[in-house]
């Protein structure tokens, strides 16, 4: 496995979904193909994404989370105490119009079985040659896209499934998983909630031995922002996070929040989102080179990341690719830079 270079590129968690492979789904249900056929069809789906992002250049790649009905949905459906035949619930505060049919928690929830995450790192290691990591959906994310009908509080709810969450980042470790990202993208929209929402994360963390990332963001369903919060409004709790990696976006913002990381020095390093993935603009090399300037301008070349502010998942492959490719490409500009 070669040695990563500065400015290592990465991937959020998602990658853009075939519509063929939710068909496949589809009529899986309706007995025309079998669990074996299903398998071969998401396995294929996988080397696909292991392939765009090889030939992308990526650094650190996943395997785009091809196997998980959604983020949430995935986990939800494998742990005891969720209803999945759900309820309409709105996503964010910022447009009550987006809304999802969310789970209902209806008794207390409880560990069922392995959900399937070290075998399908199996899978992703065994194709490719490059660093990886597992991305995991974490505890507030899942409780507060569901809805709450057993717990006095959320807060209860949260430090429950930390301990569940707990049980599979150990059996991703025993398969041989070294590096784990924690998405908790709605942080940003509960800043009140901070000082327990780092202690459930370093709950969720706690004996397991790996890197570790903590994803934040400002929400991203169908390439739309959906939390009114700021960057600023989590600092500095966030540098709290038993997390060696900070995950953000910044792409979106214009760079908006890269000055916190002067206001509060850290060694931790930093993940810092140069593709906005909510616009349909594909960015060229230049635009990304720019990116990566303006933070080296508050965090030392040594402790930055560059990766895509969030996931892919809502785009069409050519623009998902096109966008990696640049990003690539930006990240080799400034490195060349840095090196002379």
């Amino acid at each position: 496995m070669k040695q990563l270079p500065l400015l290592p590129t990465t991937v959020i968690g998602s990658y853009s979904f075939p519509s063929w492979l939710g068909k496949v789904r589809d009529l899986s249900l309706t007995g025309a193909f079998t669990q074996a056929e299903l398998d071969e069809a998401h396995d294929n789906a996988v080397k696909s994404v292991i392939k765009d992002h090889e030939a992308a250049g990526v650094d650190i790649i996943t395997d785009g989370e091809i196997r998980r009905e959604t983020m949430v949905n995935f986990f939800s459906a494998r742990i005891q105490g969720f209803d999945m035949s759900g309820k309409m619930k709105a996503i964010g505060n910022l447009d009550p119009t987006i809304q999802m049919l969310d789970p209902v928690v209806r008794e207390r929830v409880r560990h069922k079985g392995s959900l399937g995450m070290d075998e399908h790192f199996k899978f992703l290691q065994a194709h490719t040659d490059l660093h990886t990591k597992v991305c995991v959906t974490g505890p507030q994310m899942l409780a507060k896209r569901a809805t709450n009908e057993f717990y006095t509080s959320d807060k209860e709810l949260i430090f429950d499934l930390a301990d569940i969450l707990n049980i599979e980042l150990k059996g991703l470790v025993a398969a041989g998983c070294d590096f784990i990202q924690i998405d908790e993208p709605v942080w940003v929209g509960y800043p009140q909630d901070m000082p327990w929402l780092v202690e459930a994360y370093n709950k969720l963390t706690s004996g397991v031995k790996a890197k570790f990332a903590i994803h934040v963001c400002y929400g991203n369903y169908q390439l739309k922002k959906l939390y009114t919060g700021q960057y600023a409004e989590l600092f500095p709790a966030l540098l709290e996070t038993n997390a060696d990696q900070i995950s953000m976006e910044f792409a979106v913002s214009d760079g908006v929040g890269l000055e916190l990381f002067k206001q509060y020095p850290t060694n931790k390093e930093i993940v810092v989102g140069v593709i906005d993935v909510k616009d349909e603009t594909v960015e060229t090399a230049d635009v990304v080179a720019n990116r990566i300037r303006q933070a080296l301008e508050f965090i030392p070349k040594e402790k930055i990341y560059i990766s895509p502010d969030c996931g892919m998942k809502f785009m069409p492959r050519a623009r998902a690719f096109g966008k990696l490719k640049a990003m690539v490409e930006g990240a080799r500009i400034v490195r060349a830079e840095l090196s002379t």
